[in-house]
């Protein structure tokens, strides 16, 4: 009889502890990107940011295939609403490519990603220029 207190005690502490980042499970409430001119706008809201301190924008492409960081924001609070805007979507080939993009919410212990979002976005030939100029030195 014993052994089943200690065991249930033991699994509900691992239940708290883990859930205990994030409160009540949701980070996200929703994830939508928009393709404007010559950037991409990634919107997200959140739900629960207890023990969250910063969000990473992650973004791939049909041409670099792995999520890369493209930027950070610091976090405001439960239901917060954020914007990022990103100037450097580009192809080096032809323009009307597809972009996918993540939000990490980063702790003090753990990560969590949200839903991707992918987007449709024409380039003009003058900043897909620049763009390959800019990648050449990452």
């Amino acid at each position: 009889m014993r052994k089943w207190g200690y065991g249930l005690a033991l699994i509900i502490i691992m239940i708290a502890g883990m859930t205990s980042l994030w409160g009540a499970g949701e980070v996200f409430n929703y994830v939508k990107t928009i393709s404007e001119g010559d950037q991409i706008t990634i919107q997200w809201r959140t739900v629960n940011e207890q023990g969250i301190h910063s969000f990473e924008i992650e973004r791939k492409s049909e041409e670099i295939t792995d999520f890369r960081r493209v930027g950070r924001v610091d976090a405001k609070g439960n239901n917060s609403v954020y914007e990022y805007m990103d100037n450097g979507a580009f192809f080096k080939t032809e323009a009307g490519k597809r972009f996918t993009y993540r939000i990490k919410a980063i702790g003090n212990t753990n990560e969590l990603y949200s839903p991707i979002s992918t987007t449709a976005h024409e380039v003009s030939s003058v900043r897909r220029s620049w763009g390959m100029i800019k990648e050449l030195f990452r």
